[in-house]
């Protein structure tokens, strides 16, 4: 399955302020974070974050172990990160497909909601993390599940259920699908994030959206890239 670049993807990440805010609520009841502690040992382990944005992930995965490299092109959003973890990680400012780590040098590759918005380049970023990658490693991915009111109101339900099959073919399991609430103070965080909604003209059914999440993990032998 061959992803083209396109213009549907929605944050301007040079706004990261206003993609923060917004983070903040995302996953409103920590559902995320209860089922990646459960269902992942994280102890001890080499953790490359990639498309890391302003640390959504980044404070949880510092806590769990004591090497932890994140990687986010956004000079303005690994501002913010790098401001609530200092000293916890090593922060690398660059688009992931330019970079070279050693061979074997990470038990984890993270990514919450990160890969998709990588997709204009997959035939850059699965070598380098293949690459990357022990040969016994994973690769956790956090993406949206479709079939929600986030999907529906962002208009990504095609590309959702698209990215969602193409995972699917590329190694990745199903771990988890989570129902998870994006709770806002006021619909002025919504639209910061997402300008383009506002432009059009999309209403927000409430302050609070539902949104389906899937957590999808893959082996080193089987992660591959699909044509």
């Amino acid at each position: 399955m061959k992803m083209e670049a396109d213009s549907i993807w929605l944050f301007d990440y040079d706004q990261g302020m206003a993609y923060e805010r917004f983070s903040q609520c995302e996953d409103a009841d920590g559902a995320i974070a209860q089922c990646l502690s459960a269902r992942f040992d994280f102890s001890n382990k080499a953790i490359l974050e990639i498309g890391a944005g302003s640390g959504k992930f980044t404070g949880f995965l510092a806590e769990r172990t004591t090497s932890l490299a994140v990687v986010e092109r956004s000079a303005s959003l690994i501002a913010i990160n790098e401001s609530k973890n200092r000293n916890r990680a090593d922060f690398i400012n660059s688009d992931l497909g330019k970079l070279d780590f050693d061979a074997d040098s990470f038990d984890v590759v993270f990514g919450g909601w990160s890969l998709t918005s990588m997709r204009d380049m997959f035939g850059r970023v699965f070598p380098i993390l293949q690459n990357a990658m022990k040969k016994d490693g994973q690769i956790i991915i956090v993406e949206n599940a479709g079939n929600d009111e986030f999907t529906k109101i962002a208009g990504i339900e095609e590309l959702t259920s698209q990215m969602r099959n193409f995972y699917a073919e590329c190694g990745f399991k199903e771990e988890a699908v989570l129902d998870t609430v994006i709770r806002l103070p006021n619909q002025e965080t919504f639209f910061d994030a997402f300008p383009n909604l506002k432009a059009q003209g999309i209403k927000l059914p409430s302050l609070e959206i539902s949104h389906k999440v899937v957590i999808m993990r893959a082996s080193a032998p089987d992660f591959r890239l699909e044509e």
